[in-house]
This record gives structure tokens, sequence and C-alpha cells, in this order.
């Protein structure tokens, strides 16, 4: 019934199952069912998205196993110390791009794990499908970046990793420009790899979240994005901070797990704190952009908390912003 991490057997579990449906992806997006493609609501028909919802025992399996994970200490830790652990990780999606004959499949972070418990509407859910998560994003992301990025002409995605975001994006949009920027090596090649092999406008470069790039060239109409990766920058996202501010692009989008919106009062949200504090996760970045919106110096477009995520914390939390000075 459970062997590790969370990992029962969908069938073996009593309990309430469900399947998400358009109008809960619409509730989870924060939008309404209309602004959702029919093409994408064809697609959550075609894709398995059955759970079973974890209650009693295995409920409480569950966060024993993840604050013991926690507690273990072998988390590796958000931060400079880190580049080492993303240019091997990197690499390795590198050197299976080229392996696989450029099969955008390889570029899959190893990250999104399958055959795990996800978090799901302030709960544990099993899913009946070991992909769950990744199919979750593979509608989630289209529908974000059509939504949100439609209007601009150069798109710079920062913490761009194994390039599989801007892939998504230029078969959306082939014609933009789009930047991957990335302070490993492997990531900034991945970039320029695709760019050469698929004919897209794109180019990778390396790029510090801690020493920003100050030649970094933004045109007029420009968006900044970032997913999963403003996350690593821990407490010291002041230079990228500093920097966004300098180069005032028309937009800047983050898909993050943001731990100002957790209730460290409710046991399943103290969890996914603990878990972001034990892995030194970006804090505080919320609170400095909210206080350039209150002295009217930068817009807040969209505020959302996801209410999805993996076993650990809800990486997929929406803020959408513009500075004004």
């Amino acid at each position: 019934m459970h062997d590790d991490m969370g990992n029962f057997d969908p069938a073996t579990i009593p309990g309430r199952r469900g399947s998400l449906l358009v109008e809960d992806f619409a509730d989870l997006f924060g939008t309404s069912i209309e602004d959702i493609p029919r093409d994408l609501q064809a697609e959550i028909g075609r894709r398995d998205f059955r759970y079973v919802v974890l209650e009693g025992e295995e409920r409480d399996q569950t966060i024993v196993d993840v604050l013991k994970t926690i507690d273990s200490g072998q988390l590796s830790l958000a931060g400079p110390e880190g580049k080492g652990r993303w240019n091997k990780g990197w690499g390795e999606n590198l050197d299976a791009f080229i392996a696989s004959g450029f099969d955008l499949k390889a570029l899959v972070p190893k990250y999104i794990r399958p055959r795990q418990p996800v978090r799901l509407k302030g709960g544990y859910a099993l899913p009946v499908n070991p992909a769950f998560e990744l199919d979750w994003y593979e509608v989630f992301r289209p529908w974000f970046l059509q939504t949100y990025l439609g209007g601009f002409e150069h798109v710079f995605e920062f913490a761009s990793g194994s390039g599989f975001n801007l892939a998504a994006l230029a078969q959306i949009d082939p014609g933009r420009h789009y930047v991957g920027l990335d302070w490993a090596a492997p990531s900034a090649e991945i970039v320029n790899r695709m760019g050469t092999h698929f004919g897209w406008n794109m180019q990778g470069r390396i790029f510090d979240f801690f020493n920003p790039d100050q030649s970094l060239d933004v045109p007029a109409n420009s968006a900044f994005v970032t997913i999963g990766g403003l996350e690593q920058t821990g407490t010291n996202w002041g230079a990228f901070f500093d920097f966004i501010r300098a180069k005032r692009p028309a937009c800047v989008l983050h898909i993050e797990p943001i731990s100002e919106w957790y209730d460290d009062t409710k046991l399943f949200d103290y969890t996914a704190l603990r878990f972001h504090h034990a892995r030194n996760y970006g804090v505080g970045y919320v609170d400095w952009v909210e206080d350039l919106a209150s002295r009217g110096e930068a817009e807040i477009i969209k505020r959302k908390r996801s209410d999805f995520g993996s076993l650990f914390l809800e990486g997929y939390s929406q803020l959408i912003w513009r500075p004004l000075s």
C-alpha cells in the first residue's frame, strides 16, 4: 500500500476520488472557463487527471515523510553555492538533448518528479497518472504564456534552466525574440542549440542573479519571466530587483513558490513553509514589490496563489507586475 515518500498505490486507497475538470483548472489558474482556449479545454479532456484524496492514515504518513525529509539535513540549499549543482543538472539535460537528436522531451527538468502525491486545494492527492504534475503544467504553461505574453516582442527568461519553457514559447509564437539567461553554461548552450536547430529567434546568455549583467540590452516592449528560478536567490534578490528597476521592462511575470502566501497556522501550509525555509528559498521579494506598488512606483497586475503543487510546496503561484519608476 505504501513504500517510501508517500508513494501509495491509488487502487488500494479508500477515499474520495475525483478528476480535474475545466472548471477546476480555471479556479487554479485564477481565471474563468471562457478564458481557457478551446484547444486547452480539449487537452484537459484527453489527459488523465484522476486522483484520490489522501485522508486519515495515508495523509498522516505523507506529512510524516515530508517532515522527516525536511529534518534530514540532506536537502540542498538555494544560493550562490549551488552553481555547481545546476551546472551538473542542466549539463545532463544538454547531453540527453543532443543524444536524442534534439528531442524536446529530453529537456523536462528532473525536479518534476513522477509517482508522488501532489498538493491540491489545501490537501494531498494521489494521482492515478504518474505524470500528473507534468501534464497539469503542460496545460497551465501555454495558458499562462498566451494570456500574459501575447503582446510582447521580446521575452527574457531568467534562470531558463533546461530551456523547456522557451521551447514551449517558441512553438506558440516562433516569430518573437527570446533570450534565455542562466548562470550555468550548459543552460545557455541548450538555448543556442535550440535556436540553431529549430530556426527560432533565440539566444542563450550567462546571467547571475547575484551579479546581474548591466550590459544586457532590453528593448522596448520586453517582458521578463522567471519560472521557479527566483526561488534560488534566497534573501539575496536585491541586486536582481535593482536590475529590474533599472531596465524597466514592460512587464515582469513570476511563476514561483511564494512563502508569504502560506498560512502557518494550518498544518498543510506549515509543511510547505518548513520546506521552503529548509531549502533557503526566496523570501521578502513580494513584500518589496508590494511596497513599491503602495508608493506608486509599480503596478501589480495579478497575485494568485496556485493551490496546486508538488509534494513539498506550491511552485506555481503567479505574481505579475511592472515597474513604473
